[in-house]
């Protein structure tokens, strides 16, 4: 409020003829969380433009490094003598889907060590966006403390488990079951990869199959043999990353049978202050994140270095349904139910697999923890909310200008 009131008291001697030396920050300046669209090529992948402009839980999801960056900024204070945990970095509603493997969390390309206000600040904002988008803002407190009550259960009990979420069961109706319609959806989100490039991939990839057939001596040995490369065009967060679908001959002589490997470009972490990322473009916070975290981990986990950038690779699973803040939730207990069932992951998760006899000690200091910093978390959580609104609006702002279309 009071940088507001120096920026009108700025912008009225402006305009009454005063004379600057500097020109006055706008607003959209002024917020951490603001990304000038006309920083991002989005020519490739207009759709994503669309989605980022559609809802401010959209421009959440496209902004995860300054987003996160911004948490390091205000929860600095509650961070000393805090353990570096298990981080999903990058926890979000519409991240809850439902596979042929089970349910919770996925998509891990942020995965990293860092304190756990990460992932909750983020989980928090996302919550109050899906509660206001819906309609149910005076219920948004309630939903946040049914993922806190998730959290401090799983921290007491890591054993303890709670019945699929009713939208976990919708989204399983949408499953397929139908080969040749998985084939088809699949054409659908792929484009072409020219030959040399995909020779090159596949030669890349030589290693990575080598360390998967030593793993995997069941396997027939043609079983890795490619039959396709394209390009992926799918994600939100990602979606500006560089990502490839690959088919593999699988274990039939069948087409219909054939085997689907993700290769996702490792993102660089370090402007993230206050988390472990290793080397900009290290690939096992991603694979090793996903195993502690994940309640069922993708199969055939590896990795690719090509074009000097490094990829991180998983088999994809033939049905995968993730929420929508908008299509999957019919009431505010629905969001609720899904809110604790993330919390129970991530409470187990966050300190999972801890050194040999401490296991026990990191779940109590995380409880004392957030017992201490709940009133200050919650502060924060509805603050960043309010920063992600005013940023999206700035966004969509500057693309008007810009002349292109605008929705939402």
């Amino acid at each position: 409020p009071q940088t507001r009131r120096v920026l009108g008291v700025l912008v009225m001697l402006g305009s009454s003829g005063c004379e600057r030396d500097e020109p006055v920050a706008t607003a959209a300046e002024t917020n951490p969380l603001f990304v000038d669209p006309a920083t991002r090529d989005f020519s490739e992948n207009p759709a994503l433009l669309e989605r980022v402009l559609a809802s401010p839980h959209g421009y959440l999801r496209f902004i995860n490094i300054p987003f996160s960056q911004e948490v390091c900024r205000r929860a600095e204070h509650l961070l000393d003598g805090v353990p570096l945990l298990n981080l999903h970095g990058d926890a979000h509603v519409e991240q809850y889907a439902v596979t042929d493997l089970g349910r919770g969390l996925t998509d891990f390309d942020d995965s990293s060590k860092g304190p756990a206000v990460i992932d909750i600040l983020r989980l928090a904002v996302s919550l109050r966006l899906a509660s206001e988008l819906n309609g149910w803002q005076d219920q948004a407190d309630a939903i946040f403390d049914r993922f806190l009550a998730g959290y401090r259960t799983a921290l007491l009990d890591p054993s303890a488990v709670v019945p699929a979420p009713a939208v976990a069961g919708r989204l399983m109706e949408r499953f397929i079951y139908d080969r040749e319609e998985y084939f088809d959806w699949i054409e659908s989100v792929v484009d072409v990869v020219p030959e040399e490039e995909a020779d090159r991939l596949i030669e890349a990839m030589s290693p990575y199959i080598a360390t998967m057939q030593q793993q995997h001596p069941e396997l027939d040995p043609r079983y890795f043999e490619v039959v396709e490369v394209s390009y992926l065009r799918l994600g939100i967060g990602s979606a500006l990353d560089r990502k490839y679908l690959v088919r593999i001959r699988g274990g039939e002589d069948q087409p219909k049978d054939d085997v689907f490997l993700e290769l996702k470009q490792v993102r660089n972490l370090q402007a993230i202050d206050c988390v472990s990322v290793g080397q900009g473009n290290e690939p096992f916070r991603i694979l090793i994140g996903q195993s502690l975290i994940a309640y069922q981990p993708y199969g055939l986990l590896g990795y690719v270095v090509f074009d000097d950038l490094t990829f991180w690779i998983h088999a994809w699973v033939d049905n995968y349904a993730e929420a929508s803040i908008l299509d999957s939730f019919q009431s505010p207990e629905e969001l609720g139910e899904v809110a604790y069932d993330i919390g129970l992951q991530l409470g187990r998760g966050h300190p999972n697999q801890v050194a040999a006899g401490l296991d026990l000690q990191v779940r109590q200091t995380v409880l004392r923890q957030l017992d201490r910093d709940e009133e200050e978390i919650d502060a924060i959580s509805r603050e960043l909310a309010r920063l992600v609104r005013e940023a999206w609006q700035s966004f969509k702002s500057a693309q008007a200008r810009a002349g292109a279309p605008v929705s939402g």
